[in-house]
């Protein structure tokens, strides 16, 4: 055990010091929540590659991974419209996701091929 016999205050400030340090980290660590999901094809239930994930009214959003799959992160609490779109698939929109702090909102979608005209 060390013993600060010599710097008593050295020890009280090394511990103030370290206290103001990591607490701003247990404040920050919870103010927001976050979104996940995966997308598929209705009539195949395949996954689709690609899609945008978008939060309409903010600048998040995400794309689907190789496995339809998606991931917003440090989304601050509230309710939101989430809106599904690719090349080729008609555009869909989900209402009212609530998102909560510290858990995840899980929301799978399948979107309808569509038939572009060139």
């Amino acid at each position: 055990m060390i013993r600060f016999k010599i710097f008593p205050r050295l020890y009280v400030f090394t511990t103030l010091i370290l206290c103001l340090l990591l607490l701003p980290n247990l404040v920050i660590a919870s103010v927001t929540g976050k979104i996940k999901g995966r997308v598929i094809d209705e009539e195949t239930g395949d996954p689709i590659v690609g899609v945008n994930v978008l939060l309409e009214g903010t600048y998040l959003g995400a794309s689907t991974d190789l496995s339809g799959e998606y991931y917003i992160l440090q989304i601050p609490p509230g309710n939101y419209t989430l809106r599904f779109s690719m090349i080729g698939y008609q555009a869909y929109g989900v209402q009212d996701v609530r998102v909560l702090v510290d858990l995840t909102t899980t929301l799978n979608a399948g979107l309808r091929p569509q038939i572009l005209e060139g």
